[in-house]
């Protein structure tokens, strides 16, 4: 923009006695400090919130000398440092001592920073693996035993089985020889004479020789 044409930051200063107690618009902020007014709006949309401004009585915001220095701040900040709105609004957001620009990194720079953060992360896949791995041994270990005590308690089970079954089959024996000695005994039982028999009535001597 051609200074020619706008009062310019010298025409403020010339005249600051005058202009102190008024209020300007975008577009006299813009000449003031040589900018387009689109860029001036831009600016203050981005960090309005570190802008000083106002509303006049049509509803547009206006700006007085401290808005004025403010944004003549931004335009030293972005057009000879090289800060972005974002920067530039980190560093009024903390008084100006909590962000200093990074200098530009080389082509190399980049390219070992890239490498690093590579290596990183294959480190942090491999310590990831390792720990997977682990994790598998450990769970086959359980599985195996698992299937060992499953295999206990099957074998248990058999055994508990062939034991109830040997139990069974004696006890079916045992009720055989039972009845069998119970049968002998009825059948004995039968074939002894009554008492009330001619036979027993007979006296000793009798008996003795058959008479």
């Amino acid at each position: 923009m051609d200074k020619t044409e706008s009062p310019g930051l010298e025409n403020l200063d010339n005249n600051q006695d005058t202009n102190l107690d008024e209020a300007f618009t975008i577009k006299e902020v813009a000449n003031f400090i040589d900018e387009t007014p689109n860029v001036v709006r831009n600016w203050f949309k981005e960090l309005r919130d570190y802008i000083p401004h106002e509303k006049n009585s049509s509803g547009y915001n206006v700006y007085r000398k401290d808005g004025i220095e403010r944004f003549k701040e931004i335009k030293a900040l972005h057009r000879q440092q090289g800060w972005s709105m974002r920067q530039i609004g980190h560093y009024f957001a903390t008084g100006g001592e909590s962000f200093k620009p990074e200098p530009e990194k080389s082509a190399g720079e980049l390219l070992a920073e890239e490498i690093r953060g590579l290596r990183e992360e294959i480190s942090a896949l491999r310590q990831e693996n390792k720990e997977i791995k682990e994790h598998l041994a450990n769970q086959e270990k359980f599985n195996l035993s698992l299937m060992e005590r499953l295999q206990q308690a099957e074998r248990g089970t058999i055994e508990r089985d062939r034991l109830l079954m040997e139990s069974l089959n004696e006890t079916r024996e045992a009720k055989k020889l039972m009845a069998a000695t119970n049968e002998r005994l009825d059948k004995n039982l039968d074939d002894k004479p009554d008492n009330g028999s001619p036979e027993q009535k007979k006296g000793f001597f009798a008996r003795l020789f058959g008479m």
